[in-house]
């Protein structure tokens, strides 16, 4: 099998596309087949217009080869793997299968993306050695940004075959693999589609407007931004309601099937073709700036009234989401009763699909996290909300507990998961006992590690953590945002302590990393605008003073110095990173020096990072300094974010050499591997004191093409005044030019003055205050 050179696509449409467009991402090329060729080649062209992107750069497009069936059938012998995405028909996918055997190699493996079709009647009356390479890949869409792959094999599945796809996909494509039993809509379109249809019932029931629903759907606990109601438009009501009916009509013994029946507010909105995005119309509706909800009695559209509840006052002074989880559930008005009537159903429900759809719990769990972006599965949601107080109100309110959780709690257990050390361990329901989780060796539990006695060190936003081996990690945990990170004080200091103890300890490298949402969105921003408001420019002198200090430490300390940076990475994140010995990072990273949209410019050393990044990077075409100083110019001062990784080293936030991991969950055991690499005869870097910039010059050329932006009206007068302060920084300030080299220093410490001087401007801490109480910036 040589899987890894090529493989096809059966159906070029929107799953099949962005499917072809993953495996380019990842260097595999593919043939993308559909009806003629024109079908496939507008297929292959979609790929530069859908959003978010399936590609990390339209580049890699042109490993996507479009084909007919007409004509290009006996190209198929060329690939290792066939995935099929046509019309969701039994009679015309089996149709196909046949029409394509006789051009496979012995050792092709065909899967079929089918979201609601069984393997069993896909495989009915074909050929056991057919039969033996067949699977069904459920990718989630969109593919690239959906970590979830269901698979589900058939009992003559070669063991060998079945194997080497769960190996790719895991480890080259990125995927966490799920195994399903062959039942309708397998495990997260099971669940996740009661939990959408249960949420419009209880929303009708209980008179919830969307906006509402949606606000105690959301991030409060543990789900998705787009919550419920906005999930639904985003996926399509057309989708929601197919899968939903198909669960209606293929699982007649459910003990909930009717809540699967389309109810009538859904109907009438098929009808009158309200699908969501797709038609600018669903439960949503954007109307000029306004976004109006729809009325679920009367379907009218209307003006969203601000939520207020009880229960979400009670969830915001919690610090954890096990907190906000019970908060919201146990909570005694409306919200509090919505809430434990949905999880209380949705949770007995799931446990309820065992061993139906699957015969663990933990399939389960990763399927909800991974295919919904749920934060806690199921069950580990369950755990959260307490085994103790859950089951008693349960009882009391007449609720049909599932037989084996009564066994377990009647046993003395009052958890699923037993995480007190590794491996962890899950109870097992056929077996009636904890057995432990067979999971990946790249995969590391940083909080069982924490938990099991190798902290080394913590405070409120950061920790320091034996990984063993010599390697030791910082972790953040920001204790008042703990999704974004913010960096402050307390997890600089941990930075700089770290290094201090581990050099005396004789450890061999520092890793910086962390397994929450998003590594860092940069510098405390409600701190530098209190300090603003109070006029207290020498703390925030002392503030930018010691994060340039402590970034310094880390660039010339004795040990090499790994960053694993993935998702947001942005401002102080990207100073933070670009500093290390190397980077190891997420392939979804979206870095940059964002601080222009907020009237500033980087102060903790950005500007130096990336003028020394873009050196390396054209330094063979030898520009000059100007160049540089222009790309890195465009870069901050339209404060570009990378669209992935690999677009992250283009704009040079990543430099060539550094490491892009696929799989998230695989990033620290990368970034440990990779220091144990450099520990074995590392140098720290050499510092700059000859740095060759363009000076008044350059400054002046920059200027230029500023004021014509004023005039033309792209740009306003505050965004001119951070404008020039940046090209006066990147071009050295008032010593440097072509003959007159400056050091490191001298550009920190322009950097810093200016990053004090701009926060001192009204306008600037206009623009602060509304990132801060909107997360959009002010065009002022």
């Amino acid at each position: 099998m040589t899987i890894n050179d090529k493989v096809a696509i059966l159906g070029a449409g929107v799953m099949g596309s962005q499917i072809a467009a993953h495996f380019a991402n990842v260097g595999i090329s593919s043939l993308l087949f559909d009806l003629d060729q024109n079908l496939a080649e507008n297929g292959l062209r979609s790929l530069e217009k859908i959003k978010p992107a399936a590609l990390y750069s339209p580049r890699y497009m042109k490993m996507i080869t479009p084909c007919n069936y007409q004509n290009d059938l006996e190209k198929l012998s060329e690939v290792g793997w066939i995935i099929e995405g046509i019309v969701e028909k039994l009679d015309v996918k089996k149709e196909f299968y046949a029409k394509i055997v006789p051009y496979l190699k012995e050792d092709t493996i065909v899967s079929s993306n089918t979201s609601g079709l069984l393997h069993r009647d896909l495989c009915s009356g074909m050929p056991l050695e057919f039969q033996q390479r067949f699977l069904i890949t459920h990718f989630f869409n969109p593919p690239r940004y959906m970590h979830l792959l269901e698979i589900i094999p058939g009992p003559y599945m070669t063991p060998e075959f079945l194997l080497y796809i769960q190996d790719l996909a895991e480890n080259i494509l990125g995927k966490g693999i799920v195994r399903a039993k062959d039942t309708p809509n397998f495990i997260a379109n099971r669940i996740g589609i009661f939990g959408m249809m249960f949420t419009l019932k209880l929303a009708q029931d209980m008179h919830l407007t969307v906006e509402e629903v949606d606000k105690l759907t959301g991030p409060v606990i543990g789900h998705p931004r787009s919550a419920s109601f906005r999930t639904a438009d985003l996926v399509g009501l057309d989708t929601l309601a197919h899968v939903s009916q198909t669960s209606y009509e293929k699982v007649a013994s459910d003990e909930k099937r009717e809540i699967f029946e389309i109810p009538k507010v859904l109907q009438k909105m098929l009808q009158n073709n309200w699908l969501g995005a797709k038609t600018g119309s669903g439960f949503y509706l954007k109307e000029g700036q306004n976004i109006l909800s729809l009325n679920l009695d009367t379907l009218e559209y209307t003006p969203q009234k601000r939520v207020r509840f009880d229960a979400l006052r009670l969830a915001k002074k919690e610090w954890t989401l096990a907190g906000k989880i019970r908060a919201m559930a146990y909570s005694e008005d409306v919200a509090g009763k919505f809430c434990w009537e949905l999880l209380s159903n949705l949770l007995i429900y799931a446990a309820n699909r065992i061993p139906e759809i699957s015969e663990d719990i933990v399939n389960i769990d990763n399927a909800m996290k991974w295919g919904y972006g749920w934060e806690l599965g199921p069950f580990e949601t369950w755990e959260a909300l307490g085994l103790d107080k859950s089951l008693e109100r349960m009882t009391a309110e007449g609720k049909i507990i599932p037989e084996w959780i009564i066994n377990l709690y009647d046993s003395g257990h009052r958890s699923f998961y037993n995480r007190n050390k590794l491996p962890i361990h899950v109870y097992n329901v056929p077996g009636k006992k904890y057995k432990p989780i067979r999971e990946n060796p790249k995969i590391i539990h940083l909080d069982i590690l924490k938990n099991s006695g190798k902290c080394l060190k913590k405070n409120w936003n950061a920790s320091l953590i034996d990984l063993g081996d010599g390697v030791a990690l910082t972790e953040f945990h920001s204790i008042i945002q703990p999704q974004f990170n913010p960096l402050d004080g307390s997890s600089l200091d941990m930075i700089s302590e770290a290094l201090d103890m581990l050099t005396a300890q004789g450890y061999r490298a520092l890793i910086i990393g962390h397994q929450g949402l998003h590594f860092s969105v940069g510098v405390n921003l409600a701190l530098i605008i209190k300090y603003s408001e109070e006029k207290k420019w020498s703390k925030i002198e002392i503030l930018s003073k010691t994060f340039q200090d402590i970034t310094q430490k880390v660039r010339f300390s004795p040990l090499p110095v790994i960053a694993a940076p993935f998702n947001l990475c942005l401002g102080g994140g990207f100073e933070l990173i670009s500093v290390c010995s190397k980077r190891v990072a997420s392939a979804e990273l979206y870095c940059g020096l964002v601080e222009t949209s907020i009237g500033l410019i980087p102060g903790a050393g950005g500007n130096l990072r990336l003028l020394l990044n873009l050196k390396k990077a054209m330094s063979p075409a030898r520009p000059g300094s100007f160049p540089i100083v222009q790309k890195a110019f465009e870069n901050i001062g339209f404060a570009k974010v990378s669209s992935s990784a690999k677009e992250a080293v283009f704009l040079g936030f990543l430099q060539k050499e550094d490491k892009i991991v696929l799989n998230p969950r695989h990033l620290i055991f990368h970034a440990k591997s990779e220091a144990l690499k450099l520990a074995e005869r590392y140098q720290p870097p050499t510092y700059e004191k000859e740095l060759i910039l363009p000076g008044e010059a350059g400054r002046l050329a920059i200027e230029m093409i500023i004021d014509s932006y004023v005039k033309n009206g792209s740009i306003s007068a505050h965004d001119a005044l951070i404008g020039k302060k940046l090209a006066y920084v990147l071009c050295g300030g008032e010593k440097a030019g072509p003959f007159h080299p400056v050091d490191e220093q001298y550009i920190l410490d322009i950097e810093r003055e200016t990053f004090v001087r701009l926060c001192a401007e009204p306008l600037s801490q206009m623009r602060m205050e509304h990132m801060l109480k909107t997360g959009k910036p002010l065009r002022n």
